[in-house]
């Protein structure tokens, strides 16, 4: 064999190796199909040069050499389209560079192949075969073959200055450094297989193999550039995941928030819904015991009057028919007594009865209450008149009222929610205290604090302090409407009450009211 015809015998099964590998592996990526028909393209100029070294003989030197230099101009055009795919400018074909755009220069450039390739076939001009050959490399350049050299380097100074453009204007890392290898791998190649051959010269067989070792330089550092900018990609693309990954949970943690909030609100609506279904429940249940106690409660108030005025007709009758036994009569006059008391003590209970049926007669007719032009202040002070006797033990009031001109509210509704919280207030209180009220006006929303410095109440008992039958008197829930009817009255007027507490540190009851109701 052939000394000089291993390198390209190497050259020639390395390069289809790595076409072969590359397009098995990654042919779906654009750059690697090319690379593989480039390698591919190295593959067949060195099994072609292979042949020619080792089979060719003097007598077959002008086939032999038409074909190994067809063969060899497959390469540059490999070139040129590798040179395009990783630069990324066969996508840009109406980019300009050298002044000149990238389409005509890659249209020229293989119409300039093509042109040197014909002429190679059937003229001299391109290379020169002696008539009298030594040996089967025995060959020159013909008069336009020299031509050639100077053009070829004007080709590839315009496509390493296409890859200089292109690797300062991405800004992606990974293609900045694969544009750079590959454009180093190329420098190498021309200055391992052709420039140091003419530097240096050399008989064209040894010629011949040195640059083919260039050639297998070349693939291998092209193959090994396409790896790593592979890997690089899928780097890239798991950092990008990852980040994607991050912002979809930083987004989905956003959403969940707003969800919950949005639960939040529906379980407050929810809560109001009920509150206010159990509202009308009483409403209807009272409205029923009303009914029915107002008749009986009517009757014995009638009686009640007739049987005062028989009392009295009695009296007098025994005083007219011995008046002597009515004075010393001492048991009759104690049965007298007892029934003159009793009968005070029934005038009470009626009366007091009568007041209670009155007042559920009213609760049942809330809405019934007349909206006018009302001032806050003379309501509070009525509702401290009615509980004065609650504050006799010792309960200090403090006012501390603001500037608030009269507005439209339903005053009698208003002097109820006052009424409870106030009740509320003096029941917190156990021995003596405080209770401050404090009201202030501001962006047309007026604001009644009722502070007090009794026994306060748990966190706990907050969420449910405007449920109806809520209570903390005893460990018995009881019927305890008072507060529910204030937060439904505020409601209606499109208010708000808010109350804060802490145990042994009193609480705060605040209601808000838009002064345009």
């Amino acid at each position: 064999m052939n000394i000089y015809s291993v390198p390209m015998l190497i050259s020639g099964v390395l390069c289809a190796l790595l076409a072969v590998i590359t397009w098995l592996f990654r042919r779906r990526e654009r750059i690697n199909r090319v690379f593989s028909l480039f390698t591919l393209a190295l593959a067949l100029d060195a099994f072609a040069f292979f042949l020619w070294f080792q089979f060719g003989n003097v007598e077959s030197i002008n086939t032999w050499m038409r074909i190994t230099f067809t063969a060899g101009f497959v390469v540059p055009i490999g070139l040129i389209f590798f040179f395009f795919a990783f630069t990324g400018y066969d996508k840009r074909m109406d980019a300009k560079v050298l002044g000149m755009k990238v389409r005509y220069f890659q249209i020229s450039t293989l119409l300039f192949i093509l042109v040197c390739t014909l002429l190679a076939q059937f003229t001299e001009l391109i290379i020169d075969i002696s008539d009298t050959p030594e040996h089967i490399w025995d060959v020159e350049f013909g008069p336009v073959g020299s031509f050639m050299f100077p053009l070829f380097a004007g080709i590839f100074i315009y496509l390493f200055v296409m890859a200089f453009k292109s690797y300062r204007t991405t800004e992606n890392k990974p293609q900045k450094r694969f544009i750079l290898l590959l454009t180093v791998g190329t420098f190498m190649w021309l200055l391992f297989g052709y420039v140091g051959a003419l530097i240096f010269p050399v008989e064209s067989q040894m010629w011949s193999s040195i640059s083919y070792l260039g050639t297998t330089m070349m693939a291998v550092f092209y193959f090994v550039a396409i790896v790593n900018f592979q890997s690089d990609k899928v780097h890239e693309l798991n950092i990008n995941l990852e980040r994607k990954v991050e912002d979809r949970t930083q987004e989905l943690t956003q959403k969940n928030s707003e969800l919950e909030d949005a639960l939040n609100t529906l379980k407050q609506m929810q809560k109001q819904v009920i509150v206010q279904e159990k509202m009308a429940s009483l409403g209807q249940l009272v409205a029923g015991l009303t009914h029915e106690f107002n008749t009986p409660i009517g009757a014995i108030r009638s009686m009640k009057q007739t049987k005062s005025k028989a009392l009295m007709r009695l009296q007098t009758t025994l005083k007219n028919i011995a008046p002597d036994t009515s004075v010393k009569d001492d048991e009759l006059r104690n049965v007298m007594e007892t029934i003159l008391k009793a009968d005070q003590l029934i005038d009470q209970g009626t009366e007091r009865l009568h007041e209670i049926i009155v007042n559920l007669k009213n609760f049942t007719r809330l809405d019934e209450a007349e909206t006018t032009l009302a001032d806050i202040h003379v309501g509070l002070d009525s509702v401290l008149a009615l509980i004065r006797h609650d504050l006799l033990r010792g309960i200090e009031v403090v006012r501390e009222y603001g500037e608030i001109p009269p507005f439209v509210c339903q005053p009698r509704k208003l002097n109820q929610v006052f009424l409870n919280i106030l009740k509320n207030a003096c029941q917190a209180i156990e021995d003596k205290g405080r209770i401050t009220i404090t009201t202030t006006l501001k962006d047309n929303m007026v604001k009644v604090a009722i502070r007090d410095t009794g026994k306060g109440m748990k966190q706990e008992d907050l969420k449910s302090i405007f449920d109806p039958g809520f209570t903390t008197k005893s460990s018995v829930v009881r019927t305890s409407l008072g507060l529910s009817i204030c937060y439904q009255i505020v409601q209606e007027h499109h208010g708000k009450i808010t109350v804060e507490s802490r145990p042994r540190e009193g609480s705060v009851f605040t209601v808000m009211l838009p002064t345009g109701f």
